[in-house]
């Protein structure tokens, strides 16, 4: 996938987002905000990042923040925002803020964040990110929440798939680069422009999924 074409697949999902928000006034404005939030920054960040890759500037230190760290956390706190059990969003908070300091840990003492990527911090909030998606999906396919409605025409199921599938092969691929980095250097356009097709798909997912249920209801009120 082309730098071009993965930022025009962000921006299509920032402006449907934005023309979403200005339309909804139900209480899962919340947790669309949320995402509304995360599109911003991923935008930003790849802007950004497109600018200093055509300058040779190492961008260890904006993706570690930016994508590790920042878009990390507002993944978590998405799914907290979504969690209805009192216990659970207490694990959250508490699991969130021993990952943040494991990575301030692996940030003075493994792993510098200016000159190389961050795998170490990764990888736990990625298994975070991966069980929460399973206890979710888990949640609505047993009909313990949206249990009134069409599973297809929930947003957040759409979105927690596409967040399943990128972080299972994230991880995969990173963990691979960073234990045996030589498959993956053999490979690499093709490799990390798959890791780029899916992300795109992924933020395409995060803006579009809101809409679904307007065309879901529409079709059903034309078949009666």
């Amino acid at each position: 996938m082309s730098p071009n074409f993965y930022l025009v697949c962000i921006g299509v999902s920032l402006f449907a987002s934005v023309l979403f928000w200005g339309i909804k006034n139900k209480p899962q404005i919340k947790n669309h905000g949320v995402i509304l939030a995360i599109l911003f920054l991923v935008f930003l960040m790849e802007i950004t990042g497109d600018y200093t890759a055509s300058r040779s500037i190492n961008n260890s230190l904006l993706y570690n923040i930016g994508w590790v760290y920042l878009e990390s956390v507002l993944l978590i706190f998405y799914f907290y925002t979504l969690e209805i059990d009192a216990l659970v969003k207490k694990k959250i908070r508490l699991i969130t803020i021993s990952m943040m300091t494991w990575g301030l840990g692996n940030t003075l003492f493994f792993q510098d964040i200016t000159s190389t990527f961050q795998f170490f911090s990764f990888l736990p909030f990625a298994i975070a990110i991966i069980i929460l998606s399973v206890h979710f999906l888990s949640k609505i396919l047993n009909l313990k929440i949206f249990a009134e409605r069409n599973i297809l025409s929930v947003p957040h199921f759409w979105i927690v798939c596409a967040l399943l599938f990128f972080y299972c092969e994230a991880v995969l691929l990173f963990g691979t680069y960073q234990f045996y980095p030589k498959p993956i250097i053999e490979n690499v356009a093709l490799l990390f422009n798959f890791n780029r097709l899916l992300a795109g798909i992924m933020y395409l997912t995060f803006g579009l999924s809101f809409f679904i249920p307007f065309f879901i209801s529409k079709r059903n009120s034309n078949a009666f």
